[in-house]
């Protein structure tokens, strides 16, 4: 198929998929009210904004908290020149302006409509665009190259089966990558799948994960203690970014080790806080009592299961835990990211299904840095022998920690090809736009 019918034929399906997408909003509302307000930023009807911003796109949480440092960065060398975030989802959004204050500004990016983005880059004339991930949009990352906007991939990763993915639709795909100034990949594997979809050596390099660089800070330090003080030494571990029927493992892995370890604590933290009723429910079906986060300031001495449905919060309750199970990983769906927990140097333990970051687990099996359990009766035998073991906890910990240590420095390669790109454009003479 020729590009440019690739390319209609997608922007056509977006009318469809809009719709679809206004459905989707509305029945997240019904929990999340937050859901149905900003509809009109959706399709491009933002308040006003400056021209010439330093944008970044970070779909959700996770991306925003990874780029809060390439930003703050970005201010202080750059004072004079206004910033832009977009994400997509209402979390992301609580978590830009929980991050920066004011200090950015801030959208939803809207759905990818050719008019809309196009409009919208010829109105907003960024310095250039850095995406976050791998959070591509065919029409915006066109957009951008007709107006000479730099776009910049930062910390981006590219699993096997999103690489099957792109080459599947690579009438598509394929232009769009060849208009992305560049791609800063987290690992060599990455860099090799863009190329193998026709991304161009000179705009690849590897710069690692910024994420390895996300330090914590005295305050958080300073909450970990505190909350160490109060739990009185008890045994706790932390099921992190969980998804639906993993719950309901973990709290049987759970039931098994209270009747070893009656003191013992587990800390659930589900990926989306919107299922946290369902959870509750699931929890008071196996017996256990239980504190939510958002209810309770802390869990109570009587609580067997803590119940941290709240944002932004996830690394203090990794500096918690005596050992950290990573979620997404026990049902098939491919895993979550490590790096918090070993900077906190918490033992990790994954399940057998790691795909979307395989590269980091691959190292850190190598190092014995990360366990990976593929049966729930091999997680919860891990857990008690961490629990009854202050070597072995300290073992993992410092192996995962010296792993975090010796990954570091992704972030300043990345400001400093970003700012490369960014001046290129600015010295570059104007060239002729491309007509799509």
């Amino acid at each position: 198929m020729h590009p440019k019918i690739a390319l209609f034929l997608y922007s056509m399906l977006w009318w469809p998929v809009a719709t679809l997408a206004l459905i989707r909003l509305y029945l997240k509302s019904l929990k999340q009210p937050s859901y149905r307000k900003r509809i009109k930023e959706r399709f491009g009807v933002w308040p006003s904004m400056p021209t010439g911003s330093f944008w970044v796109h970070a779909v959700s949480v996770g991306e925003v908290i990874a780029c809060k440092e390439l930003v703050e960065q970005w201010m202080l060398k750059h004072p004079n020149t206004p910033v832009l975030i977009t994400t997509m989802t209402p979390t992301g959004s609580d978590t830009v302006k929980k991050l920066f204050a004011g200090r950015v500004f801030h959208a939803y990016l809207p759905w990818d409509f050719q008019s809309t983005q196009r409009r919208l880059v010829q109105q907003l004339k960024p310095c250039s665009l850095t995406i976050m991930e791998t959070e591509l949009w065919p029409n915006l990352i066109h957009a951008c190259y007709a107006e000479q906007v730099p776009v910049i991939v930062a910390n981006a990763r590219l699993s096997e089966r999103s690489f099957r993915g792109y080459r599947r639709f690579s009438a598509l795909t394929q232009p769009m990558l060849q208009r992305v100034s560049g791609i800063a990949a987290q690992h060599a594997p990455d860099a090799e799948r863009f190329a193998k979809l026709g991304v161009h050596s000179k705009c690849l390099q590897v710069t690692g994960s910024i994420k390895f660089d996300i330090a914590p800070n005295d305050a958080l330090q300073a909450d970990i203690k505190r909350w160490k003080q109060s739990l009185n030494g008890r045994p706790t571990w932390i099921a992190a970014s969980t998804h639906p029927g993993e719950e309901a493992i973990l709290l049987e892995v759970h039931q098994h080790i209270v009747k070893q370890i009656p003191n013992a604590l587990l800390l659930l933290v589900p990926r989306h806080i919107e299922r946290s009723d369902k959870i509750s429910e699931l929890i008071r079906q196996q017996g256990f009592q239980f504190s939510k986060r958002s209810v309770d300031t802390h869990c109570a001495d009587r609580d067997s299961v803590f119940l941290v449905d709240t944002l932004g919060e996830l690394m203090l309750f990794y500096g918690i835990a005596d050992a950290a199970f990573i979620g997404n990983s026990l049902n098939n769906g491919g895993g979550h990211n490590p790096i918090e927990p070993a900077s906190l140097a918490v033992p990790v333990i994954s399940g057998n299904s790691y795909i979307n970051f395989q590269t980091i687990f691959d190292a850190m099996k190598l190092d014995n840095a990360a366990i990976i359990v593929d049966t729930p009766e091999q997680l919860t035998q891990r857990i008690l022998g961490l629990f009854k073991s202050r070597d072995l906890r300290d073992t993992f910990g410092q192996k995962a920690f010296q792993f975090y240590q010796q990954q570091q420095g992704a972030l300043g390669r990345l400001i400093t090809w970003v700012e490369v790109l960014t001046r290129t454009k600015k010295l570059s003479a104007k060239q002729p736009k491309e007509t799509l």
